[in-house]
């Protein structure tokens, strides 16, 4: 028992696992930056949008949906949140101009979203708003390194997606 728990301890201390933790860190670091309301508001005063994070996050899940309408509970799939709170996302949305709602052809109970033409463009503008961070971000970088990196946070992303979708996924 004693030698177990001896081994896990060296363990914690190899190199790959310090390698780990520094990831980790970094990560931890990465989110809690990328989620600061301040950072958030800064982007939209930057674009000259006035919308809240889940607002935002609706219309980012919308955009990237290839401009096809979407319905109520492949929304709240996609945002992982319950279809009552998309749907009351959605009707403030559509107050503000930025998503429309129509019935589905295939189903009349049902409404299909999309992003009007001021939703695609408070999009276009939130989005441009962050690739400008984004460059601010590395401009003191070499250019080479920032190719690996795009290079390696993609491979990293995609290692993510699909380890999300086989051991989490629906």
């Amino acid at each position: 028992m004693l030698k177990a728990s001896t081994q896990s301890s060296s363990l914690d201390r190899s190199p790959e696992s310090e390698v780990i933790d520094r990831i980790q860190a970094s990560l931890k670091l990465v989110a809690q930056s990328g989620n600061q309301v301040r950072v958030h508001e800064e982007l939209l005063r930057v674009a000259g949008v006035r919308i809240d994070r889940a607002g935002l996050a609706l219309l980012y899940k919308l955009g990237r949906h290839d401009d096809l309408p979407c319905r109520v509970t492949s929304l709240a799939g996609m945002l992982g949140v319950d279809t009552p709170t998309v749907t009351r996302k959605v009707q403030q949305l559509e107050r503000e101009g930025y998503v429309v709602r129509e019935p589905d052809p295939e189903d009349r109970r049902a409404s299909l979203i999309s992003l009007t033409e001021s939703g695609q463009n408070a999009l276009a503008r939130v989005l441009s708003a962050h690739r400008e961070r984004l460059a601010r971000l590395f401009k003191d970088w070499d250019e080479a390194d920032v190719q690996n990196f795009a290079t390696l946070l993609e491979r990293f992303a995609e290692s993510l997606h699909t380890d999300t979708e086989d051991n989490y996924g629906d």
